[in-house]
């Protein structure tokens, strides 16, 4: 399937796609690093060429109708997420949601995928539903995170599943989705852990500060100078010259640390925080594709 990616980030749901086979015809993405990351991975063959484009309310989709067949939008979660302020999809960020309804419904695809925040289903996932419908769009959803394909971090995202709708069963399937909303409110307890999509690390005064604890090279002289703490005493043992000027803290060195250098650490960390786990990605869209095929054959 031909594939249009917008709020494409730095690739991850396009790994997704390659996944389960797509091919990715056109990108659009805003962020300059994350666009020089898909144009990088084009130029090392990891992705096939397509282009990208710059801004989503600009971008025009009736040129893409018949040629896609498929479009994924991993849209703005800064506004729905607990990172965030809590404004919801109409937020400035967020709000951007309505420039991908206006692309799928000039697109007209076979199927769209979505992924956002699981704060979505409180936060506008009614908007999202209710936008679709409109467009002649039927949809289904599901939580899923990295740590439930064994990740060692959760990552929770709401996948969405749209597909065209159609009068026959229309009545069932909206049983059916008010039975799957009920279940994933009586699963979904505790909202998952969500990346800072804006952050940059952590900071120094996020650190704990302390003083490292005495050391030396004479045993027995630290083992006495413990005792002595404990019994809040001065130190009596003696011991070298050595031992006693000894430094806790040794000289910085000139030489930069691990990190010294690294280049565009904090577009790095803002990328990941943005992005989707490829595997986790194409997992949801098979589960959520499976049921759909299984629905249909009973309507």
């Amino acid at each position: 399937m031909n594939e249009l990616a917008l709020f494409a980030g730095a690739g991850g749901g396009i790994l997704a796609g390659k996944l389960l086979g797509w091919r990715t015809v056109c990108a659009v993405e805003c962020d300059a690093y994350a666009a020089q990351i898909l144009a990088q991975r084009q130029n090392d063959r990891t992705l096939r060429p397509f282009p990208v484009w710059s801004d989503v309310r600009s971008f025009d989709g009736r040129p893409w109708r018949g040629v896609v067949d498929v479009i994924s939008a991993g849209f703005p979660c800064q506004d729905i997420s607990a990172a965030g302020r809590g404004a919801g999809i109409n937020g400035k960020k967020s709000g951007l949601w309505t420039e991908a309804a206006r692309i799928i419904g000039e697109v007209r695809p076979a199927l769209v995928y979505l992924e956002n925040s699981p704060l979505l289903r409180s936060r506008g996932l009614d908007k999202v539903a209710a936008d679709l419908a409109k467009i002649g769009y039927d949809c289904r959803w599901m939580l899923l995170s990295a740590a439930d394909l064994g990740a060692p971090h959760r990552r929770n995202r709401i996948w969405i599943l749209a597909y065209p709708s159609s009068q026959r069963g229309r009545g069932r399937r909206q049983n059916a989705r008010r039975k799957a909303r009920s279940q994933i409110d009586r699963c979904y307890q505790t909202p998952g852990q969500v990346a800072d999509a804006d952050g940059t690390g952590y900071g120094a005064s996020a650190l704990q500060q302390c003083e490292p604890a005495a050391v030396c090279r004479d045993f027995s002289y630290a083992q006495h100078c413990r005792c002595q703490r404990r019994q809040s005493q001065p130190c009596t043992h003696k011991t070298s010259e050595a031992a006693l000027s000894y430094s806790p803290w040794p000289p910085e060195p000139r030489m930069g640390r691990v990190v010294n250098g690294v280049a565009h650490r904090a577009d790095r960390i803002r990328a990941l925080g943005n992005g989707q786990v490829p595997r986790v990605a194409a997992a949801a869209f098979t589960l959520l594709n499976v049921t759909r095929q299984l629905a249909s054959n009973f309507n």
